[in-house]
């Protein structure tokens, strides 16, 4: 049998694979290329390459090739895994781009596993609202980084201070807060008709922010820590109340960007989906 079949097989079992690892994400919204299952792929492959070979070493017969076959096959596995596990060719972006698909397979497993203890459920949640978020940031992150370059580097953080329990318990980390899922309910509590736009992370999750006209005007309603906040409109897309702002933003493409900022100690971005009636 001729090798150039051998390796048509290796090649094409290779590809079929890397494709493969794609399957469990949650949305096609979530597929971005990936060094690490691209390495990944290459070193099942190569694994593949020894495993067929001494199963079918009656079919190739050429001493030589042979050999050249496995030493090339195991110097291919450890360069690949060398790569997986240095993560040496990995930068800002392609680690978001990578990250992405790996973030959507917890959103699917948390969304559609049968669970029934209340409390794996509540976890289940906080991790769809984690992943759901930090997909929409890397969004926005990778398409900033794109176009402006990386940013310089942040405020060191204070020492943190000896404190009592309850005074800790009262304390809000402002650079840690984010905008959290909205029910219906709490929706309705600023817009009884439901709003005009909402904004969510991704196509399959809760709104994060919602604008529509109230009796004072246009407004924007948000959730922070666990705290419904009225945003007052500033102009067409942007609102704000207090230190606490949001602004809406449009893209080249179908997403959409939210930037919400807290003062100078919180600012952050996160391209999602901006779906509006009428």
């Amino acid at each position: 049998m001729h090798y150039s079949r051998f390796f048509m097989m290796i090649g094409t079992s290779t590809v079929v694979m890397f494709v493969l690892m794609y399957l469990n994400t949650y949305l096609w919204g979530h597929i971005f290329f990936s060094e690490t299952r691209l390495y990944m792929a290459i070193l099942m492959g190569a694994t593949m390459a020894v495993i067929m070979l001494a199963y079918m070493l009656s079919m190739y017969q050429n001493t030589k090739a042979n050999i050249a076959i496995f030493v090339g096959a195991i110097v291919l596995f450890a360069a690949s895994l060398w790569l997986v596990r240095g993560q040496f060719t990995v930068q800002d972006r392609s680690y978001m781009r990578a990250m992405i698909p790996h973030h959507s397979i917890a959103i699917m497993t948390s969304t559609r596993a049968e669970i029934t203890d209340p409390r794996v459920r509540g976890l289940a949640d906080d991790i769809i609202y984690a992943q759901d978020k930090e997909i929409a940031e890397m969004r926005y992150l990778i398409a900033d980084i794109g176009a402006n370059g990386e940013a310089s580097a942040t405020r060191s953080e204070t020492p943190a201070q000896v404190v009592d329990a309850q005074q800790a318990l009262q304390t809000e980390v402002v650079s840690k807060v984010d905008p959290e899922f909205l029910t219906e309910d709490e929706i309705a509590a600023v817009f009884p008709n439901g709003g005009n736009c909402r904004f969510a992370y991704t196509s399959d999750s809760p709104a994060v922010l919602v604008t529509g006209e109230t009796g004072e005007g246009s407004a924007a309603a948000m959730k922070i820590s666990g705290d419904l906040v009225r945003l007052n409109a500033q102009g067409e897309n942007a609102f704000s109340e207090g230190p606490l702002s949001a602004e809406i933003a449009e893209t080249n493409g179908d997403l959409t960007d939210l930037i919400v900022s807290a003062g100078t100690d919180y600012e952050a971005g996160f391209r999602g989906q901006l779906t509006c009636s009428g």
